[in-house]
């Protein structure tokens, strides 16, 4: 563990470099479901430039679908920018040979046309739209587009059918705006189709979970509050405008300023607010009034009027004869029961030839609605009855009430149409809903997957690691091993070669000493005939002696350190002085008194009082022989 340790701190850049990669694989595994939306805030830009300087910045993969919904923003009310920012998407696409691009470029284009009113080119459009789509790609636009053209040609049925499977390929791509677009479609479609309580919950979905990065245009508020109105939820109605009066005062094209107003107005005078409503309308004079609106903006007057002083009702009628005119469906359906007061007030106030060619002109719009025929038929009625002509009045107001009747089967239709409307949308809902969180669990599970099999290759190259650095360290302590085997060879080689010297130095001492006693017993039975022999041995002896002197310790050293283990034996002897020990020494090793007094050059008498000594410290009497300590250690 210890080297472990000591290789880490030796390779610091390495172990922080995986402390690095191992955080970040787990932060990866932790997150990586998380998928940031790049360039929220650009549905806020007001500028193409500003828009483009972001798209710059952006993959092939972002930039694409975002440019094109802030394309569709500008197309409403910016043309300058709308053309900059198309020409910009235009040379990108073509750039890069992206078919995709192509694709939502020419639904782009089919959207134009669809706006004029450009049928057979829609068609066109969307065809080689759907040729370039690639297999597996986003269709929610081209769906879109599709439901849009169908919508035009008031084929419902199939138009809401393309709406689901747009918002099916919208969920599976994470695409909020179109589905938030194709949702707003389809409350359109309940809104044609009378279902009221169908539109205004389609309304409500759109309106709580429209993309907080894009403004909430005012016209979708102002939809809610129309069909509140319609429902006759008049205090709803007025609650939710003053929740959203900021958006709503903030919108600057005409339609929308147009719609705004008359919510507002028919808000006041339906809550009975005459005074709010009067200075309404008088800073609303008829010519600022849009065609859409005039017959809105009539029936309200006509109610204040009705209100303040109703003599005045028939003249006002009078006045706007021409407004009644261009739009007769929806004024019969609107201000029917002004007009029939007028009537009964100037039976001449309309001609029934112009009643009738004003009917036959919109004939499709009264054939689909009875109450709007009920309306034409006893208005009719009343005006035949004051011209005297009973007959005819009679025919026309059984017309009428046939039409009322069918009206009334109609209604309980719309009724039970608008709630089964409203149950298929709560399905629809639930199954986005179900169809997001299968996503989202596909899209967890996959993550997991690619994390799981990331942090198992982590932990195998991790393990990989551990093992590479534990063999490194068995190799070091193997060369460290092998090291310090050959220092211990090298010393005992060494140590060989000195016992070897050591042993020759001892041989040739004990020769040396051998023949110097050899020799002095001679001398002791030499004649001193010849004075000069006898002076040349004697300094031969001399020389001798004195290589034997210098050679006497060593022996006993060498002594010392061939069998110093026998100190340890008997430590107390460590404290001995070193002549004490060659005494020792020696004199386990079996030498007598006298040499050993000639090797470590002290006396007889000497070497006695160390060997008594010794006896002292080790405890032990004249019976013990020097040479069984030998043995012992």
């Amino acid at each position: 563990m210890s080297d472990i340790i000591k290789y880490i701190r030796a390779n610091k850049k390495m172990v922080i470099g995986l402390l690095v990669l191992v955080l970040t694989t787990f932060g990866w595994v932790k997150f990586i479901e998380i998928s940031p939306q790049s360039g929220p805030s650009i549905y806020a830009i007001s500028t193409a430039d500003s828009v483009i300087s972001i798209l710059d910045k952006m993959s092939e993969d972002e930039y694409l679908k975002i440019a094109i919904d802030k394309l569709s923003i500008f197309q409403s009310n910016q043309e300058l920018e709308f053309k900059k920012l198309r020409r910009y998407i235009d040379n990108r696409v073509k750039s890069n040979d992206d078919s995709y691009g192509m694709s939502l470029l020419l639904i782009t284009h089919g959207f134009e046309c669809d706006e004029r009113g450009e049928s057979d080119s829609v068609q066109y459009y969307l065809d080689e739209a759907e040729s370039l789509l690639p297999v597996g790609s986003d269709k929610s636009y081209y769906y879109h587009l599709k439901s849009v053209h169908l919508m035009g040609k008031r084929e419902f049925r199939a138009a809401k059918e393309l709406i689901n499977k747009g918002l099916a390929e919208a969920t599976k791509f994470n695409d909020l705006h179109v589905r938030t677009t194709l949702l707003n479609n389809l409350s359109t479609i309940y809104f044609y189709q009378s279902l009221f309580g169908a539109a205004s919950k389609c309304f409500l979905e759109v309106y709580d979970n429209y993309p907080k990065d894009e403004p909430m245009p005012a016209i979708l508020i102002n939809n809610i509050i129309s069909l509140k109105i319609a429902e006759k939820n008049y205090k709803a109605a007025d609650e939710f405008w003053k929740k959203n009066e900021a958006i709503i005062e903030a919108a600057k094209d005409p339609y929308s300023r147009g719609v705004l107003a008359m919510n507002k107005l028919q808000i006041n005078i339906l809550l009975g607010r005459w005074d709010q409503s009067a200075a309404l309308l008088s800073s609303m004079p008829d010519s600022t009034i849009l065609p859409e609106f005039r017959i809105e903006f009539l029936g309200c007057r006509l109610k204040q009027q009705m209100q303040v002083d109703a003599s005045k009702v028939t003249a006002m009628v009078k006045s706007h004869v021409p407004w009644i005119s261009d739009n007769y469906f929806k004024a019969i359906l609107g201000i029917n029961e002004s007009m029939e007061y007028s009537v009964m007030e100037n039976p001449d106030l309309f001609d029934l030839d112009s009643l009738s060619i004003w009917h036959d002109r919109l004939r499709l719009q009264f054939k689909e609605n009875p109450r709007a025929n009920g309306n034409h038929y006893r208005l009719l009625a009343k005006m035949l009855k004051l011209k005297d002509d009973p007959d005819k009045a009679y025919i026309a107001l059984n017309q009428s009430m046939e039409f009322e009747n069918e009206f009334l089967n109609f209604h309980d239709s719309i009724t039970k149409a608008d709630f089964t409307a409203k149950k298929e949308l709560e399905v629809l809902k639930n199954s986005q809903l179900e169809y997001q969180l299968e996503l989202s669990n596909r899209k967890k599970i996959s993550n997991y997957t690619y994390g799981l099999f990331a942090s198992l290759g982590l932990i195998l190259i991790l393990t990989a690691l551990f093992f590479w650095m534990k063999q490194r360290i068995k190799q070091r302590e193997l060369a460290m091993a092998n090291y310090q085997l050959s220092l211990q060879r090298e010393e005992k080689s060494h140590i060989q070669k000195e016992k070897e010297m050591n042993e020759r130095i001892i041989h040739m001492s004990e020769l040396v000493l051998s023949k110097s006693m050899e020799i002095s017993k001679k001398l002791k039975t030499i004649k001193t005939e010849n004075p000069q022999e006898l002076d040349l041995i004697r300094r031969d002896l001399e020389a001798m002696s004195r290589v034997e002197n210098t050679t006497r310790p060593q022996l006993a050293d060498s002594k010392i350190k061939e069998q110093g283990d026998i100190f340890d034996h008997y430590p107390a002897l460590k404290t001995l002085s070193l002549t004490e020990k060659r005494i020792f020494i020696l004199s386990v090793d079996g030498y007598k008194s006298k040499d050993i007094a000639a090797i470590v050059g002290v006396t007889p008498q000497y070497i006695h009082n160390v060997r008594s000594k010794i006896r002292r410290i080790l405890g032990i009497d004249n019976s013990t022989h020097w040479e069984s300590f030998k043995e012992k250690s």
